[in-house]
Formats: structure tokens, C-alpha cells, sequence
């Protein structure tokens, strides 16, 4: 078990502390994100993607056309936020360095919505994102969880929005890692298999950590916790529907040996930091068992780069106002970057990205007062 750490800075602000869930995809942030949603006083937003999306402002951009754009965002529609309500909280002719106060305000406002005080962002791409986070949030907290990276490659060669090549899966693990190194004495670990096995302990350490209250209804996210914000893809529904001890593991003895020894090489840093061992294997393997494991991931990697700039050129071109991507396409897009992974899911259906809601002009005016203070 991982030393549960007991950070100790004060959080002075509640509300300019947001809470950020991170860490390599498949290592439990949905589950974590759900626990925390339990809490009374706390809701984390499920992948609003919002430091993401706006990598790809371009230059000369105005944060109102950001904005406009990010709307039709199938992040955004699954908030289920009336956009006419963030532009008249948000003030306008905001420049790209003043971000912030848009973040702030749709953060808030699904919050509130929710009927709690402590908002922030579940995203695992995140980790790519903490230098602009801490920049805009100084006293952010920041929940890294992690999990042996073999069975979350192994998870990741399963996933529709994975890639088709064990190998860049590994190198994600290894880069989102690298990504949280600069900031480690800012950002509190957990390992995956901790919250599982102790999870009132661990949730301690991380209530703590926020600066929040304890309360038993963490334990009970599945009754606590709304899901109406989460797309019901068969990769979440785990996370929503089972307590933390009764979650699905697949152990590194199902990855090829060969894949196994690279995993293991590729993530050694991070391994020896969280206490993963090398797994004992039969027998070790050959030099040729690497050359055919890395000849045979080449078409995997080639397949994935394509995929993966081909959705960055989709995602450039909305936000640049020369091709519109609709959300429900921008939803299937992000699931079809390995699309040999579906045989999993065969009887699945894609949900439908909900209509972003039109609701009637809010008359509480101070609610728009409070977002731009």
C-alpha cells in the first residue's frame, strides 16, 4: 500500500480551490470522481475537457468564439448546461490568458446546479495540463491516481479509445507520469488498488487533502452519486453501477510475457515510485520474442498516429471556424481510435449526445454577479 500522504496546506477558499481528478486513463478516475460526487458538498465534472479544448484556440481567436465553439462540444452537451446561462455569467471580451474566469463560471454553475459548493474536473488527459491548471489556480488540488501500468495497457489494448499499439499505450502511462514529476509536492497520489482495497482510508487522506469534511456517503457512491452526466459507455458504467471492492482487475499474467518485460521497462520509474514489482514470469523472453513483439506493433503504431492527428485536424478545424464538428460525430470519432477493440462490445449501442438544453433566461441575478467577482 501507498504511504497515505497528509498534505497539509490550508485551503483558504474553497471556491478558488478547485478539485482536479487525473491520471493515466483506466487507473480508476471515473470510480474516484464518483466516490467525491458522493459527498455532499463536492461535484467534479466528468471530462469537460475544458483546458484540452482550448489547446486548440487559434491564435487571434476571441475567448467569445472559443466559447460559441466549445458549446457545440459533446463535452459540453453532456453537462447539461444552458449555454445562455454561462455567456450572461461570463464577462466578455476576455483575452486567451484570462481563461480562467470561463472555467470558473461553468464549473460553478454545474455546482450549483448540483446543489454543491466544491466544483472541479475529472479529465486524465489533464496531466498534460498542469502547468496552465497551477497557473490559473495556485492552490488547486490535484488527486493524481494511479494503477500497474500492465493491466492498464492491457485495459487500454481493449478500449475503442485506446490505441491499436501496445506499445504507445505504454508510453502513455510512462508520459502522463512525466507529465506529474515537475509537480509532485503539489499534487497528492493514489494508487487505484489502495481506493479498492482501503477505501475509507484513502478517501480520508483525500477529503483531507481538499480540505473537506468527511462523510460515510463516499463509501456509497453508487446510491449517492448522479450519472446523468456521464455517458453510458460499457467503460464507465463499471465505475458508476460497483463499489470500489467489487471492480473488475485483470492482473499483468494476461499480456504476452514479452509485453509484460516491455511495460514493465518502458514504466520502471514509475513502477519503483508506487511499489509495483516485476512479475514473476516462467520463463524469460528471447531476444526474438522482442523483435517479433516490435515488428508487429509497427502497423499498430502507424494505424494509431493516423487516427489520432486525423481527430486533432477534426477538433482544429471546429475551433478555427472552418468545419463545424457535430457532437454526436465528435463522440464516435473519440471511440473509433481503435476500433478493433469493439469486438468487446457487441451488443452495444452508441448513446445519443443529449440537445444541449434551452432553458428559460435565468432571473437570479445574482448568481451572474457572483461568477465575475
Amino acid at each position: 500500500m501507498l504511504e497515505l500522504q497528509h498534505i497539509d496546506r490550508i485551503v483558504e477558499s474553497p471556491e478558488l480551490s478547485p478539485i482536479f481528478v487525473i491520471g493515466t486513463g483506466r487507473s480508476g478516475t471515473t470510480l474516484l470522481r464518483q466516490m467525491l460526487n458522493a459527498h455532499p458538498r463536492i461535484h467534479i465534472t466528468h471530462e469537460a475537457a475544458f483546458y484540452s479544448y482550448a489547446q486548440h484556440m487559434p491564435a487571434g481567436a476571441s475567448v467569445d468564439e472559443w466559447l460559441e465553439r466549445y458549446f457545440e462540444t459533446f463535452s459540453f452537451a453532456w453537462m447539461r448546461l444552458d449555454p445562455r446561462e454561462v455567456r450572461d455569467a461570463v464577462p466578455r471580451g476576455l483575452s486567451k490568458d484570462q481563461m480562467r474566469a470561463v472555467y470558473l463560471t461553468i464549473m460553478r454553475l454545474q455546482a450549483r446546479q448540483r446543489g454543491k459548493v466544491r466544483f472541479g474536473e475529472k479529465n486524465p488527459l489533464d496531466t498534460h495540463n498542469l502547468p496552465r491548471i497551477f497557473s490559473d489556480f495556485p492552490d488547486a488540488r490535484v488527486i493524481c491516481i494511479m494503477r500497474d501500468p500492465r493491466p492498464t495497457v492491457l485495459s487500454f489494448n481493449r478500449m475503442p479509445f485506446g490505441t491499436t499499439s501496445t506499445m504507445l499505450n505504454a508510453q502513455l502511462c510512462r508520459i502522463q507520469y512525466e507529465h506529474i514529476k515537475p509537480y509532485l509536492d503539489r499534487i497528492l497520489e493514489v494508487r487505484l488498488e489502495d481506493l479498492t482495497a482501503e477505501p475509507m482510508s484513502t478517501m480520508r487522506s483525500i477529503l483531507h487533502y481538499v480540505g473537506e469534511p468527511w462523510d460515510d456517503m463516499v463509501l456509497d457512491h453508487v446510491k449517492h452519486s448522479q450519472t446523468d452526466d456521464v455517458p453510458p459507455l460499457p467503460w464507465f458504467v463499471g465505475a458508476t453501477q460497483r463499489a470500489p471492492n467489487q471492480r473488475e482487475s485483470r492482473g499483468s499474467d494476461e499480456l504476452e510475457p514479452v509485453w509484460t518485460r516491455i511495460v514493465e521497462w518502458v514504466n520502471r520509474e514509475s513502477m519503483t515510485r508506487y511499489g509495483y514489482a516485476p512479475a514473476v514470469l516462467a520463463k524469460e523472453p528471447s531476444r526474438w520474442d522482442y523483435v517479433r513483439a516490435f515488428c508487429g506493433d509497427i502497423r499498430g503504431m502507424a494505424d494509431a498516429a493516423y487516427r489520432l492527428l486525423s481527430m486533432k485536424r477534426l477538433i482544429d478545424r471546429h475551433f478555427q471556424g472552418r468545419e463545424r464538428l457535430d457532437p454526436q460525430r465528435g463522440m464516435e470519432a473519440n471511440v473509433q481510435l481503435n476500433p478493433p477493440a469493439w469486438r468487446n462490445y457487441p451488443q452495444f449501442e452508441m448513446p445519443q449526445v443529449p440537445r444541449v438544453p434551452v432553458l428559460l433566461p435565468s432571473h437570479d441575478t445574482s448568481l451572474s454577479k457572483s461568477m465575475n467577482q
